[in-house]
């Protein structure tokens, strides 16, 4: 029953993603604009291979799949069964292990989660880069940014405090594991609390550093509680060819990405966040990323209380609202 599962699942994972029109259109086109006649390419986690195949469609003499799980064996009778058998050199292995022969004129990846880094990828991405790509060798992707907005969503946060009681039992270590977890949800733009910050831009032909930590400050332009963050990329595949995961944009499989926090926080316009945001390797091979956050919270209302303003006053955040019908309700 485990395998039959986990195999409902990988056919899953894999439909999402070849049916995803925005996502296959994008690298087809970007794909035929990269590779030349004759190119040598290595497509690295190539899953089913429909990477290696676009690639050989576009002319390459010879494809090095790199994909570690089993799925490479179902990509070798598909590449048999479309001709591509002579031209493909599938290597069921960690790209780490790996050693190439020769090396390549493109590399092809897509190693992309919903916050575009959480599958490891600039580790692989790095290394592979270095060993496999031929100096002056052309990248697809080429680059990457990351953004992230603090949003109001108490739907997608009922699944945080539904294990606050299960049957009448307290499940709260669940809960916990949880808000380290990240989740891969819809996020519209009225959810947002204040306007989304780039966290990183990153050029894949010449990063080195495989970890990223950096401090944004949210400054809040409306009253709401925040449930978390919500983020999201865009990527250049080649010269002008994009894929944006935003809520603005066409929808995709990757959907966007939803980093809880352990409570909500209400704030009000005019309140700031200040968050430390970490992405980093779990382990030297593994496809884990470990993401880290933590955060601070300035809460003008209870300030404002202090204070002592009068219900009936101007509100002091500057909505022009009365203090009663704004940050003191």
């Amino acid at each position: 029953m485990s395998r039959f599962r986990k195999a409902l699942t990988l056919f899953d994972d894999y439909y999402d993603m070849m049916s995803d029109r925005v996502r296959m259109e994008a690298y087809r086109r970007a794909i035929r604009r990269a590779v030349r006649p004759g190119d040598v390419v290595c497509d690295l986690g190539a899953g089913l291979g429909i990477l290696s195949f676009l690639a050989l469609q576009a002319g390459a003499s010879k494809v090095y799949a790199i994909e570690k799980m089993d799925s490479v064996n179902l990509a070798r009778s598909v590449a048999a069964l479309n001709g591509f058998a002579d031209r493909i050199v599938f290597i069921n292995e960690n790209s780490k292990d790996v050693e190439l022969p020769e090396r390549v004129d493109v590399l092809v990846s897509e190693t992309l989660g919903s916050f575009a880094l959480e599958e490891n990828t600039l580790d692989f991405t790095v290394d592979a880069r270095r060993r496999f790509l031929k100096e002056g060798g052309r990248m697809v992707p080429e680059s990457v940014r990351l953004f992230l907005v603090p949003v109001e969503d108490a739907e997608v946060y009922g699944k945080m405090t539904f294990w606050r009681d299960v049957c009448g039992v307290d499940f709260t270590p669940a809960r916990r594991e949880l808000t380290r977890r990240l989740m891969i949800v819809d996020i519209a733009e009225e959810n947002f609390l204040a306007a989304p910050l780039l966290y990183d831009a990153i050029d894949l032909r010449t990063v080195d550093c495989v970890s990223v930590e950096k401090r944004l400050t949210f400054t809040f332009e409306r009253r709401g509680e925040v449930h978390g963050l919500a983020g999201w990329f865009d990527t250049v595949l080649t010269d002008d060819i994009t894929i944006d995961t935003s809520p603005s944009s066409p929808p995709t499989h990757w959907r966007q990405a939803f980093f809880p926090i352990e409570e909500p926080v209400v704030v009000v316009r005019g309140d700031y966040m200040e968050v430390d945001f970490r992405v980093g390797p779990k382990t030297d091979r593994s496809d884990d990323t470990l993401i880290s956050y933590d955060y601070f919270c300035s809460q003008l209302s209870r300030e404002y209380r202090e204070r002592n303003v009068g219900r009936n006053d101007p509100c002091p955040c500057g909505s022009g609202l009365k203090f009663k019908k704004c940050c003191g309700r």
